[in-house]
C-alpha cells in the first residue's frame, strides 16, 4: 500500500515540476505579471481589467480630493461659488496618477505579502518604460512613504524617491 502511495505522490510531484504551471505555484513571488489598469480611484490604487484591486506597496495616499458641495439658495436655486484658482495637493496627486497609470499595460511585481483581509492585492507596479510607478509617485511628493514589514524588497528605492522629494520641496513635502 505505502509503495503505491509514493508512486502516486512522485507522479503528481513530476507533473507540477514538469511544467511551468507548477514553477509558477513555487515562484510566483519572483516574476512579475502583465495587467491592463483600467481605473485609478485613489493615488495608491489601481483596478485592473479583470476586476482586481491592487494597492501600490511601499505608498499611502494622501486623501481623497475635497468634494464640491453645490449650495441652494431658498428658491431651489443654483449659487455659483466663485472658482478657485488653486488645485488641492489631493486632486493633483489623483490627477497625475490617473495619468501615469490609467489604460496603461503595467508590469505587477509581488513581495512576501500578496493581498490583504479586504481582497486587495499588494505590487509594486512598473510602466511600459520600465519606471516604477510606486517610486514615481513617491518622487513628485504625490504620496507618503509607508513601508510596512515584510515588504520591503524595494524600500532603499522608495526611500531614495521619498527623499529627493523632500529635498525639492514637492507636493507633501512642499507644505
Amino acid at each position: 500500500m505505502m509503495p503505491r502511495l509514493l508512486l502516486i505522490f512522485f507522479g503528481l510531484c513530476s507533473l507540477c515540476w514538469g511544467n511551468d504551471k507548477g514553477d509558477d505555484l513555487f515562484n510566483s513571488f519572483s516574476k512579475q505579471a502583465e495587467a491592463l489598469v483600467v481605473k485609478v480611484p485613489a493615488s495608491d490604487l489601481i483596478v485592473l481589467e479583470d476586476g482586481r484591486r491592487v494597492k501600490l506597496i511601499g505608498i499611502q495616499s494622501a486623501g481623497v480630493p475635497p468634494r464640491k458641495y453645490v449650495k441652494f439658495d431658498d428658491k431651489g436655486r443654483v449659487i455659483e461659488e466663485p472658482v478657485e484658482p488653486t488645485i488641492s495637493l489631493e486632486e493633483q496627486a489623483l490627477t497625475y496618477a490617473q495619468e501615469l497609470l490609467e489604460n496603461k499595460k503595467v508590469k505587477l511585481e509581488l513581495d512576501i505579502d500578496a493581498s490583504d483581509s479586504r481582497g486587495h492585492l499588494y505590487a509594486y507596479v512598473y510602466l511600459p518604460d520600465g519606471r516604477m510607478a510606486n517610486a514615481e509617485l513617491l518622487r513628485m511628493g504625490f504620496v507618503k512613504l509607508k513601508i510596512i514589514p515584510p515588504n520591503i524588497k524595494h524600500e532603499d528605492l522608495l526611500n531614495t524617491a521619498y527623499q529627493e522629494a523632500k529635498k525639492e520641496k514637492r507636493g507633501l513635502e512642499g507644505e
